[in-house]
């Protein structure tokens, strides 16, 4: 998405694929890149990170309008190291960048002095709104007891207005363009369980979010001892956070700030557990900065009320900083797919031997077992092959198309896949990466294989094609 930006090709709105997922944020920041530093996978990950981190900067001015720079500074660089991020903070994945982002900097815009606020701050909160929306909804139960808090502190009816305005204009000029969208594959799947079982599962989720080491909805490798710490201590930190509200709700020791930000927790609870039936640890992202955030607070309560020494909860931070890099020092050898160890062959590199492989071959067109390498095949050729995967639709239509063309066409085609002893999410369960091809070919001593992780068959006939499930849009 973000070459086609770059390259003036087009300027997409919705994750390719989707019918949800604002894209165009993250689409122009890596298309900037590129052209900054080049296309590559670095580039593409360092624009989201830049992107991350202008939410952290808005998250930072937030808190300290609340609590002054100093104890802002302290609970940023808690949650800048807190694992639940370290992976997602570089993910370039349709909208919870952009959503994380716009969060901060409504939270960042509400937070400011009342007296200073105008009509202008809430047409641009109404503009955040629907970028939020449209990025990831599941931010908005977040958001919503601020706003609530501050259209009820401001009384301004017309104020309020005009934010639903601003908020429904940008949905409706979305809405009409994408009218006629073809990205309908994908879409949240709505479900209903019962009490008893959300509970044990949210539990396992949240954990699982917290630790940051999960490929959708599977875990990734057991995550290291200081990631482990400090998704144990955010866990445990939850239901203390509920504690104390109760605390404060009895002893009428009231406090604005955590009482919404717990609010917002817990709405982005029960919204994920009423609105979605899976439970991937990525849906629970938006609790990560509102919990840090409430934790902050009440510590810094605490000190004002000299319960708690100032130095032991600096020190407190400190420790958690600390552990904090240690974990990111964990994160440098994960993976989505499979551990690396030091020496192995890059993910560039076994692209770079595949694409050799198909050019020697003279394969411009080919035929992905999995739903995301065909667009790292794409990417990484530049365009100058094109995949598809089982998927008739497929994330980009008009690739898929073209690459059904070449098959009906007589032209070589080839199959590409995981190994099924390359380690990739599935492959344990034999034979989903290959799909049994070695059993369905006359001359499976022909099967390429890449570093022990990618195998490639060209010359797959459509008869082998339609075994392997690849369907064509005639057929859905």
């Amino acid at each position: 998405m973000a070459k086609h930006v770059a390259q003036g090709k087009e300027l997409p709105i919705f994750f390719y694929g989707q019918h949800y997922g604002l894209s165009t944020v993250e689409a122009v920041a890596g298309a900037v890149s590129f052209v900054m530093f080049g296309t590559g996978a670095v580039a593409l990950k360092s624009a989201m990170l830049a992107l991350w981190t202008v939410g952290v900067l808005f998250l930072f001015l937030a808190l300290a309008r609340l609590l002054g720079s100093a104890r802002s500074f302290l609970i940023t660089a808690v949650f800048v190291l807190t694992p639940a991020w370290a992976v997602w903070s570089m993910k370039a994945r349709g909208g919870y960048l952009t959503a994380f982002a716009a969060t901060a900097a409504l939270v960042w815009l509400l937070a400011g002095d009342r007296e200073r606020r105008s009509i202008r701050h809430w047409l641009a909160a109404g503009v955040l709104t629907a970028v939020i929306y449209l990025g990831q909804p599941l931010w908005l139960p977040g958001v919503l007891p601020f706003l609530v808090a501050s259209a009820v502190a401001d009384r301004r009816p017309f104020w309020t207005a005009s934010y639903v305005a601003a908020t429904a204009l940008p949905l409706a000029l979305v809405r009409l363009v994408t009218l006629t969208s073809q990205q309908t594959w994908f879409g949240p799947v709505p479900g209903h369980e019962t009490f008893a079982r959300v509970l044990p599962d949210m539990a396992q989720q949240i954990y699982v979010n917290l630790t940051g080491a999960y490929y959708l909805a599977l875990t990734v490798d057991p995550p290291g001892s200081a990631t482990t710490i400090l998704a144990s201590v955010w866990c445990c930190l939850l239901p203390a956070a509920l504690l104390m509200q109760l605390y404060r709700l009895v002893t009428r020791r009231y406090c604005a700030a955590s009482h919404l930000l717990f609010a917002s927790i817990a709405l982005t609870m029960i919204v994920e557990a009423v609105a979605l039936r899976a439970r991937d640890g990525r849906y629970m992202l938006p609790l990560v900065a509102p919990l840090v955030a409430l934790v902050g607070i009440e510590l810094a309560d605490l000190v004002d009320r000299r319960l708690l020494p100032k130095k032991a909860v600096a020190g407190a931070a400190l420790v958690m900083v600390l552990i904090g890099a240690q974990s990111m020092q964990e994160f440098r050898a994960f993976s989505f797919l499979w551990t690396n160890p030091a020496g192995s062959w890059s993910e560039a590199r076994r692209m770079e031997q595949i694409l050799s492989y198909l050019k020697l071959r003279n394969v411009t067109h080919v035929f992905s077992m999995n739903g995301l390498l065909d667009s790292q095949l794409i990417f990484y050729s530049d365009e100058q092959v094109l995949a598809r995967w089982t998927n008739p639709n497929g994330r980009y239509p008009p690739y898929v198309n073209e690459v059904d063309r070449a098959l009906v066409a007589g032209e070589p085609v080839a199959v590409v896949g995981y190994t099924n002893t390359s380690g990739a999410p599935g492959c344990w369960d034999v034979p989903i990466c290959t799909g049994g091809i070695e059993g369905m070919v006359p001359d499976p001593e022909a099967i390429f294989t890449v570093d022990g992780k990618y195998f490639v068959y060209a010359g797959a006939s459509q008869d082998l094609l339609e075994r392997l499930q690849f369907r064509r849009v005639t057929e859905q």
